[in-house]
């Protein structure tokens, strides 16, 4: 069936099924300061401080209407003064097509990502390896052992 974003069930329906699916996985709803909608992470048992964070585009339980959002998957890391710095990302997930397969979607973007996140290097420190914007490689936890 389509996703008819302007029917309340659809809405309702495509947020259960995405909200079934992070569950599933592992992910758990975090409160995140500045957003309304409803924010799903993981950490990564393999690099400290780097979490995988899913924006649902749900709102009280509902996808919202057509707009210039989109389901997005990322990974970030978690810095020691409680900031984030983004990590990688993937491309958006648009809420269109058939109603069964846009979580399906959110799934594999889930999988690219975590393969992404097995490839990244650690440092001495146990922080990430990051590209910085010249294309040299960092250490995101700023400790200088490189």
């Amino acid at each position: 069936m389509d996703y008819d974003p302007s029917n309340f069930n659809h809405r309702t329906a495509l947020a259960m099924d995405i909200q079934a699916t992070l569950l599933g996985l592992g992910f758990t709803r975090m409160e995140i300061p500045g957003t309304n909608e409803d924010v799903y992470g993981r950490t990564s048992t393999r690099i400290r401080g780097v979490e995988m964070r899913i924006y649902t585009s749900i709102v009280r339980g509902e996808v919202r209407e057509v707009g210039g959002d989109s389901i997005k998957v990322c990974a970030v890391y978690g810095m020691e003064d409680g900031s984030t710095r983004g990590l990688m990302k993937e491309k958006r997930v648009f809420r269109t097509g058939q109603l069964e397969e846009i979580a399906g979607r959110v799934k594999d973007r889930i999988r690219l990502v975590a393969l992404d996140i097995n490839g990244v290097q650690a440092c001495r420190c146990g922080g990430p390896i990051g590209k910085s914007k010249a294309g040299k490689d960092y250490c995101m936890a700023l400790c200088w052992k490189r």
